[in-house]
């Protein structure tokens, strides 16, 4: 598999590859938003162009990503996150991910975190449920 185009194309393809039945898209060059990703059982996911929070002064830069996230009903949004947390751990131990993330294919991407989310919110015509988190990714500029 070749490298990740963008840095973005990196951690789309992670949540693709452990939150594998959500169409998961990347603002603004797939979707420019959340409603308008197209998934038939409404479990979708937006990337959104990332924070730049620090760096150590080395070679290294930490940035904060927000998703978007929207399920059917609140044992799919949890499982989502539940799914994301248990990805962050195994990332973090190089451990398989599932298919479609190649760590070769994503060497400048070291350090993954959850860095925070807000409140759960249920959409009350449709029945689904959306919240909205934010991780942080470690980066290095070789």
């Amino acid at each position: 598999m070749a490298d990740y185009t963008t840095e973005l194309d990196c951690v789309r393809t992670f949540l693709l590859a452990i939150h594998t039945v959500a169409t998961t898209k990347h603002y603004p060059a797939e979707a420019s938003k959340l409603s308008g990703i197209t998934d038939a059982s409404f479990q979708r996911m937006l990337v959104h162009p990332p924070e730049l929070m620090g760096s150590d002064g080395d070679s290294f830069y930490w940035k904060r990503y927000k998703i978007e996230i929207e399920e059917v009903g609140e044992i799919g949004l949890m499982t989502a996150i539940n799914n994301i947390l248990i990805g962050i751990d195994k990332f973090n131990r190089r451990a398989a991910l599932g298919a479609g993330f190649v760590y070769a294919s994503a060497p400048k991407m070291l350090h993954l975190k959850y860095a925070n989310s807000d409140p759960v919110k249920a959409k009350s015509k449709s029945g689904n449920w959306k919240c909205n988190i934010w991780i942080d990714v470690e980066w290095s500029t070789s």
